[in-house]
């Protein structure tokens, strides 16, 4: 697996097999993380307030994106800005724990390296970083 499908798939980025996120998905709780990954025991929360930085991914990715998607709506499609700017709120509904999910999937698999022999060592040995 390479790092884009981890990364898209929510993988660990250590050992790219175990899951960041708790399954099934649950909407009361959308960004809920195991403390660590079951199959190389790497840390999902290595230290308070890891994931702060995710947020200015987020913020970043999804400004240009909606900037651009209300841009080929008004300009393209010739809309008013108030369907536009609904269709836009739409979109953004339903995929806000999508796009939060990858901010943070991309943050850790940024902050810790790959190592292929992870999934060999298993969760005896965990790891912050």
């Amino acid at each position: 697996m390479n790092w884009l499908s981890s990364v898209w798939n929510y993988k660990c980025p250590r050992c790219r097999k175990g899951d960041i996120f708790t399954k099934p998905f649950n909407f009361s709780k959308p960004l809920d993380m195991p403390d660590t990954c079951t199959v190389c025991g790497q840390k999902t929360m290595p230290e308070p307030g890891f994931y702060y930085g995710s947020m200015f991914l987020s913020y970043i990715a999804t400004g240009f994106l909606y900037i651009g998607i209300v841009a080929v709506l008004i300009l393209g499609f010739h809309m008013s800005v108030e369907k536009a700017f609904l269709i836009l709120i739409v979109f953004v509904a339903l995929t806000y724990f999508k796009t939060a999910r990858l901010a943070r999937s991309i943050w850790i698999h940024i902050m810790v390296k790959y190592d292929k022999n992870a999934a060999e060592l298993g969760s005896g040995r965990v790891r912050t970083f």
